[in-house]
């Protein structure tokens, strides 16, 4: 073999070693997305959580006459929505770490086929078992939807870029959240309930399709091994806990041997699965990210956050409507213009914190709006000034676009890129989990705040009371009903305003640890090590 002839069999075979030892998250570094496929993946991941918002709230407004159709019950009512609310909060976990083994967009793909699935059956239900099971399924994928998205856009998005769109993220959500009723009643009252069901398929298919042909993310070689005894704990464990705000109350007493039976599962099924968490390699939740001080201090503001997002609209409904006599659309004003100031506080604070990389402050003096506004609610009576309570509820709208991406941004940002799923999933998980087990037991603690001040007549009108009963009910009763539920809301808000300080305290000592301005996928490309 000529020395020519040697020279060329070396450079082939260094240009094959070269492409055999190609690392593909460098190359992803190297030539990260165009902004074109960014803008059209994050189109794609919004619409997602899009679909994950009318789930839970298209079908509100279609309940009344979806059980007349289906002879269902009361019991049936309340599962309808408790039971996607059950396997939300229970999946969110489970999906984050599947995000830290599995590839994000093949995630999303079968959060997305299962929340479609679910959705097409439960549209086709002869009866209220059926739907309740495809209802469960349902919350299922759209649990996914919420682990994988936020995962997907730090893929995207590194936490200093992201609050340029918090904005947009927050209108997204609160589209579907706030319009998920409007448009359900529509649907309900124009071509059928069933159609409810299918209103998020089309949402589905254009979320795929911009992610299958905008998102190019790196394939991760990691050994898969899943916990599914951990998962299995946490799972029961959460299921009981939510069964036993759920249904304590109406099925059982608070205080009764089917309440300690359920609650004592629940407690001791969460200590089993905190020992096995312990143990494995890899965990469902890692304990050591709670063991990080800015996660940890992460959790405990969303835990807080999550009380006030579900119990504030929920009972200052009531408040408004029952207490003060006012019409539905007026009590909805009210509530639109704390959606207006969530969204307007994530758009201008987002901007500011991208452009200035300082969160801190931010965070802080949300904590202390969301204070003061539940500091504000607990003072609640019957005659206080309706302009009054507009700045308290502009103080919680501010507060939670604030803090709702904001504390999401900081525990991604403080997370190994290796656990980015489990840390994206871990605030959302206890912020459902607060905000379900919130509603459930101020519900029952004003019902009992009502009770006291019944003086006569039948006490089950008056605690059932409902807003189209009110101007019929004669006085004294009338203003007993109004003054009950008047001052036992505001005791509700008194209950809330300590897990609010909580929340301001950990605000208070999160590490003010500068933002990245690296993607995930950057930064692993960065520390091949942690992959």
């Amino acid at each position: 073999m000529s020395t020519r002839d040697v020279w060329h069999t070396r450079r082939r075979s260094r240009s094959a070693t070269s492409e055999d030892t190609r690392d593909p998250i460098r190359d992803a570094a190297v030539h990260p997305h165009s902004r074109q496929d960014r803008m059209l993946a994050l189109t794609g991941t919004l619409l997602g959580l899009v679909l994950a918002a009318l789930a839970s709230t298209t079908v509100l407004t279609s309940l009344p006459v979806m059980m007349h159709e289906l002879g269902g019950d009361q019991t049936a009512y309340t599962w309808v929505v408790g039971s996607s609310l059950l396997t939300t909060t229970v999946s969110l976990a489970i999906w984050g770490k599947l995000a830290d083994l599995f590839s994000h967009k093949k995630l999303m793909f079968a959060a997305i086929a299962v929340f479609v699935v679910a959705s097409l059956f439960a549209g086709l239900a002869p009866d209220t078992a059926v739907l309740i099971g495809f209802r469960s399924l349902q919350g299922i994928g759209a649990g996914g939807v919420i682990a994988v998205g936020p995962v997907l856009l730090a893929d995207l998005l590194s936490p200093r870029e992201r609050g340029r769109y918090a904005g947009l993220i927050s209108g997204v959500i609160g589209i579907g959240t706030i319009g998920g009723p409007v448009i359900g009643g529509i649907v309900t009252d124009t071509i059928g309930w069933r159609w409810n069901f299918y209103l998020g398929i089309p949402f589905a298919i254009a979320a795929v399709v911009l992610l299958q042909r905008s998102l190019h993310l790196p394939v991760h070689h990691r050994p898969i091994r899943i916990d599914w005894v951990g998962a299995g704990l946490i799972s029961v464990s959460a299921c009981a806990l939510m069964v036993w705000v759920t249904l304590a109350g109406s099925q059982f007493d608070w205080l009764s041997p089917t309440s300690y039976v359920v609650l004592g599962g629940a407690v001791v099924c969460a200590l089993a699965a905190a020992v096995v968490e312990a143990k494995v390699r890899e965990p469902v939740i890692p304990l050591a990210l709670l063991r990080n001080p800015s996660i940890s201090r992460v959790v405990i503001a969303s835990t807080a956050l999550g009380v006030t997002m579900l119990a504030v609209p929920t009972f200052m409904s009531q408040y408004l409507q029952i207490a003060r006599g006012l019409s539905a659309s007026v009590s909805g004003m009210f509530m639109l213009s704390m959606s207006v100031a969530t969204f307007l506080a994530a758009s201008v604070v987002g901007h500011r914190i991208s452009r200035t990389g300082l969160w801190k402050r931010w965070v802080v003096l949300a904590s202390v709006a969301l204070v003061c506004g539940l500091a504000g609610l607990s003072t609640l009576t019957v005659s206080s000034g309706l302009a009054a309570v507009s700045v308290y509820l502009l103080c919680i709208g501010f507060a939670i676009g604030v803090l709702m991406h904001n504390l999401l941004v900081v525990a991604q940002n403080c997370a190994p890129p290796h656990q980015l799923g489990a840390a994206s999933a871990l605030p959302a998980f206890f912020r459902q989990l607060a905000s379900a087990m919130s509603v459930s037991i101020l519900g029952a603690v004003l019902a009992t705040r009502i009770s006291a001040f019944h003086t006569g007549g039948d006490e089950s009108e008056l605690v059932n009371a409902s807003v189209p009963h009110v101007a019929d009910l004669a006085e004294p009763l009338r203003g007993q009903l109004q003054t009950a539920y008047a001052d036992g809301i505001g005791d509700l808000f008194l209950l809330c305003t300590p897990l609010g300080l909580l929340g301001l305290v950990a605000a208070l000592v999160l590490p003010n640890t500068p933002l990245s301005s690296k993607t995930a996928v950057e930064t692993q490309a960065l520390d091949p090590l942690d992959t």
